[in-house]
């Protein structure tokens, strides 16, 4: 007999290990490693981000390339039911953009290196979106 947690680990293991095939939100990369410019309203959200995630918790911060735009996902415990935060935060940030977006953070860890453009125009957009966590019953059942 094949209790549920296995079932559930199981199940875990083969989302985290299938690929995202045909996912249109790809991370476009910063020509020759050059810091990102972002606006002060993008750096508001970028900082909101952080204290969300804390040192702790997942979750991904996406940025238009122009610095005016973002978007960022999170899980306020430390597992949600989404195998990656990118994915989320790429096509939120696209969707309020138009265009494709870059990851900037992945949980509290800085991917590419930012400066603030104190003369960026004004408006962009900025939005984020919690991820539903997983939950368990007290019988180890989801």
């Amino acid at each position: 007999m094949i209790h549920a947690p296995k079932i559930a680990a199981a199940f875990l293991a083969v989302a985290l290990a299938a690929p995202v095939a045909g996912c249109a939100a790809t991370a476009q990369t910063p020509p020759s490693g050059a810091p990102i410019a972002i606006s002060p309203a993008t750096e508001g959200a970028l900082a909101a981000y952080l204290r969300t995630v804390k040192l702790t918790r997942p979750g991904a911060f996406a940025v238009s390339p122009d610095g005016r735009n973002s978007f960022y996902t999170y899980c306020n415990d430390t597992a949600c039911m989404t195998p990656n935060y990118s994915t989320p935060a790429l096509r939120g940030c696209q969707s309020l953009a138009g265009t494709q977006c870059i990851i900037l953070y992945v949980r509290h860890e800085q991917r590419l290196p930012v400066t603030r453009d104190e003369n960026a125009a004004p408006g962009g957009q900025h939005g984020s979106q919690q991820q539903q966590e997983i939950n368990f019953d007290s019988g180890g059942r989801m």
